[in-house]
Formats: structure tokens, C-alpha cells, sequence
């Protein structure tokens, strides 16, 4: 897949993107916004109405372009074979808005602030609709800071909604986290979206902070929750694979909020990761996308959609991360989401959190 990374505005990020758009190999683009692009802006809005093929895309707190993370500038990924371009509003009942099945991948964006019950109904739809008969990638779209208007196609920036490109294009994926049971399980005995408010009949925040202080020498204070939680995930509990990730992100009084729903009645774990293991856990994503046989020997491109939250707690060692994930011959671009959209190649379409997803998409339409 061809692609520009760009730090222009204004006329010069027109004749870029319009550029990228009229060569004859780019049948549609993917836009990764950094928060430093207004989207809002008329401005933005006319430069995509100028652009001659499909466009559709994001805002996310990081890009990376050529494996380098940047959090200022905007990510066109040009695609070979034209997508078709779909916007899900009504997150609640998605079904109707789903375009017919026949195509081999899709891109699929969803509004990080958006209700998580709406997230889930959106993916439950996405499983009903193609199975596994569809390689799915993507995450979610926003600003740590803000949770305004994240998604856009020509038409303009939507919000609380989806936005899925899906192209004839083979994708092998790779789906790995590397965080480990600390604590649990603890059944979800009160949960509402992705609020917990009960573990075990116990108050959440009560059940988390005995959890960690037990188990390790952290301190859980309330004004700091953030810091800890960006440390002490929780894990839904699966059968036949690393559980699921929902990274915590706030309290109201004694129930906590995370990104992507909880159901009632779920196992949770309390979880912990050691860099070693998370690096290592992103490389076998990698592995994993390379090796698909959908892919062979094919694969053009590796992208990638890591959790920003993974950047935040591994810091300066999340760049060996993305090291572990490069390539020499392939190029790597992506975007560091707030959650992460896969197959994870066992046949699980999940909304995930704290997530490395790597798709390895082959250049032939």
C-alpha cells in the first residue's frame, strides 16, 4: 500500500492528500489523524471533497509512519482496491447499516467515548454478518483529553458512531497482549456498560485496591488511579485464549469505569505485565500476521494498532515495542488507538484493550 505521512496544513496537506488520491494504484484512502489536525475545521472537510476517491478515517492520540511514532500530523494510507465506505450511527442496532458480505478485510473505527453497550452491539453484528468470512482491524478513535468529534469521511466528522472501509484486500492478523493474572477471577456481580460498580458482591474500587495492595507494593490511592490502573488492568476471562483486556480509566465513588463493555456475570482477573513480556507478546502478534497463509508471501504492508495505554505504561521502552513489531521488508504504519478492533485469528472478533494488533495486508487488489 502506498502512503504519506504529513505534517502540512491548509493547501499544502490538500495537494498531498490529492496527490496520494489520483495516482492510478490508489483506489481509496485511510486517513490517521494526530490530534494537532482539526478536523473540525471547514477547511479539513473541503480537502477531503477535493480528494477523487473514497476517504475515510480517525483521530488517534499517535500515528506511525515507517515504524516512528509521531503525535503531531496526519497518516494517508492509500488502498488498492476501492473500499466500500459505511457509516454505523446507530451503534444499538447496527444491523441494518452493514454492507453485504463478499469482500475480504475491512478497516473498522468506532468512537472510543461512544456507549460501550454500543461498541459491543456493533461487533456482536460485525460476527452475525460475516463470521469469519471477513479479517477485521482497527480501534478506537479519540483524544486522551477530549472526547469531541473523532471520526470523518467527505461527507464530514461524525461522532458516537462507526466507520468501517471494506476492501478486497487479504490481511493475515495477529492479536497479542502479554499481561498475566495477579489476582481473581472475580465475578461481575454489578456492571453497567463498562462501569463496574460490584466483584464478588463487594464494592469495586474496594475489591481492585485489595487486589494489588495484596499482591504487590503498590499503593492504590484514589487522586493517582490512573497511574495504577494504566499498571493493573482487568482480564474477562476466556477459555481458549488470553483473556480479554479492559484497561480502567476512571472512579465514580467505588465503581470503575472502563473503556469497552463488562458484562454482568463475567470472571475478571486483575493483571500485571513486565515489559520483557508485553515487547515479546507484540513481536508474536507480528509473527503471527506474517505467517497467516490468507497472506502467504504476499503482504505488502505491515499495520499496526497498538493501545496508546500500552505506550503510557511501558514509556520509553514502548519504542522497543514497536522495534520488536518492525521489519525490514515491509514498511510499518498504524496508529496507537484508544482500543483495538481484530480477529485474532482463531475465529474471536473482540473489542480489546491494552492490545498489540498487527495485520500484515497484502498490496494486490
Amino acid at each position: 500500500m502506498k502512503w504519506v505521512y504529513s505534517s502540512a496544513t491548509g493547501e499544502a496537506l490538500r495537494s498531498e492528500l490529492t496527490t496520494l488520491g489520483s495516482r492510478e494504484d490508489v483506489a481509496g484512502l485511510v486517513l490517521l489523524a494526530t490530534p494537532s489536525v482539526d478536523v473540525t475545521n471547514e477547511g479539513f472537510e473541503t480537502t477531503l471533497q477535493s480528494v477523487s476517491v473514497p476517504v475515510c478515517g480517525g483521530v488517534f492520540p499517535q500515528v506511525i509512519a515507517d515504524g516512528e511514532r509521531h503525535d503531531a500530523g496526519l497518516l494517508a494510507i492509500g488502498l488498492p482496491s476501492e473500499p466500500t465506505i459505511t457509516v454505523v450511527s446507530e451503534l444499538s442496532d447496527p444491523d441494518a447499516s452493514l454492507p453485504a458480505n463478499g469482500s475480504e478485510a475491512a478497516f473498522v473505527f468506532v468512537d472510543a467515548y461512544a456507549d460501550p453497550d454500543g461498541v459491543e452491539s456493533l461487533i456482536d453484528a460485525l460476527f452475525r454478518t460475516y463470521s469469519v468470512g471477513l479479517s477485521v482491524v482497527g480501534g478506537g478513535a479519540g483524544r486522551l483529553d477530549d472526547d469531541g468529534p473523532s471520526l470523518f469521511t467527505a461527507d464530514g466528522v461524525i461522532e458516537d458512531a462507526a466507520v468501517m472501509a471494506v476492501v478486497d484486500q487479504a490481511m493475515g492478523i495477529g492479536v497479542r497482549h502479554g499481561w498475566e493474572e495477579l489476582a481473581g477471577p472475580f465475578r461481575v456481580t454489578d456492571a453497567d456498560g463498562g462501569t463496574i460498580r460490584e466483584l464478588d458482591g463487594e464494592p469495586a474500587f474496594d475489591v481492585y485496591h485489595d487486589a494489588i495492595e495484596t499482591n504487590t507494593e503498590t499503593t492504590v490511592q484514589r487522586d493517582s488511579f490512573f497511574e495504577t490502573a494504566t499498571a493493573h488492568p482487568f482480564g474477562i476471562s476466556r477459555l481458549d485464549g488470553e483473556p480479554i483486556v479492559r484497561d480502567p480509566f476512571d472512579l465514580d465513588g467505588a465503581a470503575i469505569s472502563c473503556f469497552g463493555p463488562v458484562p454482568e456475570g463475567e470472571f475478571v482477573t486483575v493483571l500485571s505485565g513486565e515489559p520483557d513480556t508485553l515487547i515479546g507478546a507484540a513481536e508474536q502478534a507480528a509473527d503471527t500476521a506474517l505467517d497467516d497463509e490468507t497472506v502467504a508471501e504476499d503482504a505488502g504492508t505491515l499495520c499496526v494498532f497498538d493501545c496508546i495505554s500500552r505506550q503510557l505504561y511501558l514509556q520509553d521502552s514502548f519504542d522497543r515495542e514497536i522495534s520488536a513489531i518492525d521489519t525490514d521488508a515491509l514498511p510499518m504504519v498504524g496508529a496507537l488507538t484508544i482500543g483495538e478492533i481484530a480477529n485474532d485469528g482463531t475465529g474471536h472478533l473482540d473489542y480489546y484493550n491494552k492490545t498489540a494488533v498487527v495485520a500484515a495486508v497484502s498490496d494486490d487488489a
